[in-house]
């Protein structure tokens, strides 16, 4: 087998190697990394978004009212993308009584005591993360859920009281926070565009890579030594004509000039660099 066949399969099997290495390791490794890109930033979303409460509050200075209203202005906001849940401690301190001044007015009007069904966990996976205290991520159909528990803080303990006057404890969770993001926010972001958009474009990259690689070893290496090679056999088959027909090995020379054993010469060490590559 030439030496330039063996070079052609060789990199027919690197590139195949690295195509499946690419298609199997390496996109959902891209896929993963660009999911936990998604996930970091809704978890700083929803730690900034507990601050901010934490400011409403504090400049709040215990008008419960106020944070009630501010706290159903952020519910009822359709651009700010988180749901909030109340914990049952809120639940029995509040019931259905009305979170915030609808529509500019209160009239003062007592409601009756109940539960607010808009503010209960949705499924078992809130109720979970609420029980818990602990911040879950969840995957459904169609997006990417996160589940964050709002606990209790030195401002909170003031107002949150039970029927008995005592507060919530510190650090108990006072309600839960969910965000969903679409899963396509996954594949649309910039790194799966480079990653797994372009997988055709970066793949003929590297293919141009090492073509472009391998260029100089046909062209300086392997062309100039096939080209020795057939002038020295023609040369040789020449000189072998016009003398006497001795046997020659790679062993032993014998010829009646100068010129055929410099030839035969060339001819061993080409032979030889030959079989040295081929293997």
């Amino acid at each position: 087998m030439k030496i330039s066949t063996k070079i052609w399969i060789l990199v027919t099997l690197v590139l195949s190697l690295a195509a499946l290495a690419i298609k199997l390791y390496f996109l959902p490794a891209a896929e993963r990394f660009s999911r936990l890109t998604v996930e970091e930033q809704m978890v700083r979303d929803m730690e900034s978004f507990e601050k901010i409460i934490g400011v409403v509050v504090t400049a709040a200075n215990g008008d419960k009212d106020f944070v009630r209203r501010a706290l159903y202005a952020i519910s009822a906001d359709k651009t700010i993308p988180i749901e909030l849940r109340r914990s049952e401690f809120l639940q029995r301190q509040f019931g259905s009584r009305e979170d915030a001044i609808r529509g500019g007015a209160n009239h003062g009007a007592s409601v009756p005591a109940g539960r607010r069904k808009d503010k209960e966990p949705k499924n078992e996976f809130e109720a979970q993360v609420l029980s818990s205290g602990k911040a879950q991520f969840r995957t459904t159909d169609k997006f990417i859920e996160y589940a964050y528990p709002l606990k209790a803080q030195g401002v909170c303990m003031g107002c949150h009281v039970d029927a008995a006057g005592k507060s919530i404890p510190f650090g108990t969770p006072v309600g839960l926070a969910v965000r969903r993001v679409p899963l396509a926010a996954v594949t649309d972001s910039r790194i799966a565009y480079f990653t797994l958009d372009l997988f055709w474009e970066n793949f003929a990259l590297v293919l141009l890579s090492v073509l472009l690689t391998l260029l100089p070893i046909f062209l300086w290496i392997l062309r100039p030594l096939r080209a020795m090679a057939a002038e020295s056999e023609r040369l040789l088959h020449a000189v072998d004509e016009q003398g006497d027909s001795d046997a020659v090995t790679e062993f032993e020379l014998t010829s009646h000039s100068k010129d055929a054993d410099e030839l035969h010469a060339i001819q061993r060490l080409i032979n030889y660099a030959k079989r040295r590559l081929a293997k």
